[in-house]
């Protein structure tokens, strides 16, 4: 009896699949995370989810618009929050570009859309994307803005080589006040930044005492939260002695500012540095975000005067000299 033979399975049947077979499954996939990650959302358009790609790609800036309408940025926690969200959205982003590529689509699907429909909804998204890094949309979406500081002069609020961030929107709603931190360009726009505290705004009369400065015959002398949160940075110690000035009044639109280390602060008291006029303040100081000590990273620059200096009442000082 004659035995029928197996059929043999062919050799392609059982070869296992090749390193370019292997790589050529992971390409896509890696190419539209790739993509993500810098634009987000082009890499659903690439999965043929223009929908979706264009709702990723307006996610991002209308994160950071609603981010910093609630003013979340103007704290240290909401600054460090709304960043964490916005970066685990944008993981998910790329995560989502990711299983759309590994995913088998039906061959229908994929020709739903035209590639004009996709080179389109590609379009937008790379555009929203542009749009978001211009210095228009950064003006709207973020009202703060980093600085860092170079000088011992506002110690130990603010020392050398801290990081603050100012609120640029402050003074919107309301005039700056006395005790205000704030930063402002010293000789007009695009001049270099200091960072004073106002001591005096139009109609006071400032003078001095065996160096103490008076506001309208009340001493000033600011002092609050941020002079016990962490330990602030060692100071370069300094013999100078306060500076001496003869009264002034301080003109309308103006404001008399002064450092609070201010032995060692070049500031309104000085011959030549002169008022602080209204346009040259950026805004105000909201927190150190970066210290090389760490137990001042977050703290908050708001400070309480010892003399309330809403409640000093101007004093009279004759015709003001030109």
């Amino acid at each position: 009896m004659q035995e029928q033979a197996s059929p043999v399975e062919s050799p392609a049947a059982t070869e296992p699949p090749s390193n370019e077979k292997r790589l050529a499954v992971w390409e896509k996939p890696i190419a539209v995370v790739l993509l993500s990650l810098v634009f987000p959302g082009l890499g659903q358009v690439v999965n043929r989810e223009p929908r979706k790609g264009l709702v990723f790609a307006a996610s991002g800036p209308i994160l950071s618009l609603l981010s910093a309408r609630a003013g979340l940025y103007l704290t240290f926690r909401g600054l460090v929050g709304s960043l964490a969200v916005q970066a685990a959205w944008h993981l998910w982003i790329c995560v989502d570009a990711f299983r759309g590529a590994r995913r088998r689509r039906n061959p229908s699907d994929s020709r739903s859309h035209s590639l004009a429909v996709l080179g389109s909804c590609g379009a937008l998204a790379l555009g929203v994307t542009l749009f978001a890094s211009t210095n228009y949309f950064l003006h709207l979406a973020t009202n703060f803005k980093a600085f860092k500081n170079v000088s011992n002069s506002f110690c130990p609020t603010l020392c050398e080589g801290e990081r603050v961030v100012v609120d640029l929107n402050a003074f919107t709603t309301h005039p700056p006040k006395r005790g205000d931190a704030i930063s402002f360009d010293f000789q007009g726009k695009h001049g270099p930044v200091y960072i004073k505290r106002i001591a005096g705004i139009e109609g006071d009369v400032i003078s001095e005492s065996n160096g103490e400065v008076l506001v309208n015959g009340s001493p000033y002398t600011p002092s609050g939260v941020t002079r016990n949160c962490g330990q602030a940075p060692v100071a370069v110690a300094t013999d100078r002695d306060e500076p001496r000035f003869d009264p002034v009044r301080v003109p309308l639109g103006s404001f008399f500012v002064i450092g609070d280390n201010s032995a060692n602060s070049y500031d309104s008291r000085i011959q030549g540095f002169g008022f602080v006029t209204r346009d040259q303040i950026v805004g105000k100081l909201a927190y150190i975000y970066w210290s090389p000590e760490r137990s001042r990273i977050g703290c908050a620059i708001e400070r309480q005067m010892r003399i309330p200096l809403e409640s000093i009442k101007s004093e009279s000082m004759g015709p003001e000299s030109e």
